[in-house]
């Protein structure tokens, strides 16, 4: 017998060709491609127009506003721990040293 897969057919050995996997493996592989790419494209634009908006829009405006006021803010809190921090240190050393 030969080494190819096969099997008879009317008394003839009948070599089994292979399905052409790779052929529909690419075809799936490229209908997913293409579906990744057109969410990544969907998404930029989302992004543009977000970013439009942003910019041109009173809501907007507010939004940036309202953002960068909180973040003042944040800092404000973190700066008003870190100097209160060091003046209980300092005042904890100055009371060892009297």
């Amino acid at each position: 017998m030969t080494e190819e897969k096969g099997h008879f057919e009317k008394g003839v050995w009948v070599v089994e060709s292979k399905p052409p996997a790779t052929k529909l493996d690419e075809n799936v592989i490229d209908k997913r491609f293409t579906e990744a790419t057109k969410a990544v494209i969907s998404s930029v634009n989302d992004v543009m127009k977000v970013s439009h908006d942003l910019v041109t829009t009173k809501e907007g405006k507010q939004y940036i506003e309202k953002t960068i006021n909180d973040t003042q803010m944040q800092i404000q809190k973190s700066f008003d721990g870190i100097i209160k921090s060091v003046k209980d240190e300092l005042d904890k050393n100055l009371n060892k040293i009297k």
